[in-house]
């Protein structure tokens, strides 16, 4: 339901609701990650409800990627904010041993909401790039930075 959502996909991926063979694919290569990594984005739900969306982490070429996709009737509430700051943490605590120890994070340059949780959660703008046929703005939370 989440990927095949357009208004929740709008800034995910290829920027359109991904069909059920995307999203078999997508889902088999996060229980990949997990296996492989011990790390991937895992699913987020409210307590003894519904799933409502994912987050955890990509991988950005050696660096970890923070991300995070949440269903529409779960925004404007802080979630992704609260998101945003338990994978810093847990980042932080758990350092990937085969990779450098800076997290990264991009949005589309539109999307101003998701922009501004990296910027409050502690990331620093780096540079807009194209990623994938769309322009995101790229942020980094470099190693040792100290949250609030």
């Amino acid at each position: 339901k989440l990927h095949s959502d357009p208004l929740t996909m709008r800034f995910v991926g290829p920027g359109r609701p991904e069909t059920r063979e995307e999203c078999d694919h997508r889902l088999a290569s996060y229980l990949n990650e997990q296996r492989t990594r011990g790390w991937t984005k895992w699913r987020v739900q409210t307590p003894k409800g519904p799933m409502i969306g994912r987050a955890g982490f990509g991988a950005y070429g050696p660096n970890r990627e923070l991300g995070y996709t949440l269903r529409p009737d779960s925004w404007g509430h802080g979630l992704a904010t609260e998101l945003a700051l338990a994978l810093v943490r847990w980042h932080t605590e758990n350092p990937d041993p085969n990779g450098p120890p800076d997290l990264w994070a991009y949005a589309a340059v539109e999307n101003i909401a998701s922009r501004r949780i990296l910027e409050k959660v502690g990331f620093d703008f780096i540079d807009d790039r194209d990623h994938h046929g769309t322009s995101c703005a790229f942020y980094v939370l470099a190693q040792g930075r100290r949250l609030g």
